[in-house]
C-alpha cells in the first residue's frame, strides 16, 4: 500500500503529533510512504532567497509572481505523487480547493485528520469555513477524541478516534541526560502562543502561591513573543520563558520540569483539545495538574497519576501540595509515566490509524 501523508508545515508540532512519528512504524507495517509539505522547507528557503534578491535590487514587484509560480509548481509535484498513492492522509490542511482535486484524482482514498473545534468562528475564519465539504470528499476523517468526533458524523460518519500521541519513547531516548530535583521547584507550562491565553484561568491562584512560597519557579514554553500579550502580566510570580522550541529543546525542559500545568476554559475550543498536554507531563515524569474538565477526567486518577483542579481554591491547594510533599510529587509522578507506558505508547496509537489508513 502506497500512503502519501500530505501536511502543510513540517515543522508544526501538530504534523509530528499527528503524522510524522509514525512514518517508521508504517514502514515496518509494509506500507510505502511518501511525506509532502505544501510549507516545505527548502521551499521556503528559494522563496525567501527570491524576495530577498529582489528587495535588494528594488525589485520587490518582480518577487512576487516568480514566488508564486514557484509556489504552484511546488503544488503540482505534490498532486503528481498523490496521483500515485493508495491513500492520501490529510493532516489539518483546510484546502478545499485541494480536496476538489485530489477527489479528481479518482485512485487515491482521501483521509482526513482534524482535532480542532473546527465549527467555532474563529477557526471557520481561518480557512475552515468550507470543512463540511472537506468531511464529505474525504472517505474517512481520524480525530482525537468523541466529542469532535461528534461534530464530524453528520457530514462523514467514517470517523476514526486515534488520540494524540505524547511521544515517551523520544523521552526516554533523553531521560538519562537531564536531572531534576532540588530547589527552586519547577512549576511549568508547554504550549503555544494560540494557546498560552488558558494561563489567565490560575493567574490569581498563582500570585497567591508566590505571596506564600519563595521555593517555586514558573516555566513556560511556547508562549511566543515576550510582550506579555499572550500571557498574565505576574507580579510577583517568579517566571521566565522559552518563547519558541523544537521537540529536543521541549524535551529536556519538560524533563526538568517538576509540576505541569494544565489549565482550561470551559467550552468547545477546550473540550475539542483532549488531554494531550497532561500525557505530554506524565511522559517527562513531571507531576501534574489539570483542569478537571473534558479528557482529563477520563485520564488522571486524582491522586494517583495526576490531581485535578477546578476553582481557583483547587488549583492553589494542588499547586501548593506538589511544591511542598516531594514523595507525593515523585509518586503520583511515577504514576503518571506508567500510564502512558501502558495505554499511550506509539505502537498503541499507531495500532489505531493503521487501522483507520487500512479501512477507508
Amino acid at each position: 500500500m502506497r500512503v502519501l501523508l500530505l501536511i502543510d508545515d513540517p515543522q508544526l508540532p501538530s504534523a509530528r503529533v499527528s503524522a510524522l512519528q509514525f512514518v517508521p512504524l508504517m514502514r515496518e507495517a509494509g506500507m510505502e510512504v511518501d511525506v509532502a509539505a505544501f510549507r516545505a522547507p527548502d521551499l521556503l528557503r528559494r522563496q525567501e532567497r527570491v524576495t530577498r534578491t529582489a528587495t535588494r535590487m528594488r525589485m520587490s514587484r518582480v518577487a512576487r509572481p516568480v514566488v508564486a509560480r514557484m509556489q504552484r509548481l511546488h503544488d503540482e509535484e505534490i498532486f503528481e505523487r498523490a496521483a500515485a498513492a493508495d491513500v492520501v492522509y490529510v493532516v489539518k490542511v483546510p484546502r478545499i480547493e485541494m480536496f476538489r482535486r485530489l477527489a479528481r484524482l479518482r485512485k487515491p482514498k482521501l483521509l482526513f485528520h482534524v482535532s480542532d473545534a473546527f465549527w467555532l468562528p474563529f477557526l471557520q475564519k481561518h480557512g475552515w469555513g468550507d470543512v463540511d465539504e472537506m468531511f464529505r470528499i474525504a472517505h474517512g476523517v481520524t480525530t482525537t477524541n468523541e466529542f469532535t468526533a461528534a461534530h464530524i458524523r453528520p457530514s462523514n460518519p467514517n470517523v476514526f478516534i486515534v488520540p494524540d500521541c505524547p511521544q515517551v519513547e523520544d523521552f526516554d531516548r533523553l531521560r538519562g541526560e537531564v536531572r531534576r530535583g532540588g530547589e527552586p521547584v519547577v512549576v511549568g507550562w508547554v504550549g503555544t502562543p494560540l494557546t498560552a491565553s488558558a494561563l489567565f484561568k490560575i493567574w490569581e491562584p498563582l500570585e497567591r502561591l508566590a505571596a506564600e512560597r519563595t521555593n517555586w519557579t514558573l516555566r513556560l514554553l511556547g508562549i511566543g513573543n515576550l510582550d506579555l500579550v499572550n500571557v498574565p502580566r505576574f507580579e510577583r510570580v517568579p517566571w521566565s520563558a522559552l518563547p519558541w522550541y523544537d521537540q529536543e529543546t521541549m524535551i529536556r525542559e519538560l524533563l526538568a520540569m517538576d509540576v505541569g500545568l494544565f489549565p482550561l476554559f470551559d467550552g468547545d475550543d477546550a473540550l475539542s483539545r483532549g488531554s494531550l498536554k497532561t500525557l505530554i507531563y506524565m511522559s517527562g515524569g513531571a507531576a501534574s495538574v489539570s483542569e478537571a474538565y473534558g479528557d482529563n477526567v477520563d485520564l488522571v486518577q486524582h491522586g494517583v497519576n495526576g490531581l485535578l483542579a477546578r476553582g481557583d481554591g483547587q488549583w492553589l491547594e494542588r499547586i501548593r501540595q506538589l511544591i511542598d510533599d516531594r514523595r507525593l510529587r515523585a509518586s503520583i509522578a511515577e504514576q503518571g509515566l506508567q500510564t502512558v507506558r501502558r495505554e499511550h505508547t506509539r505502537a498503541a496509537i499507531f495500532a489505531r490509524l493503521r487501522r483507520a489508513i487500512e479501512s477507508v
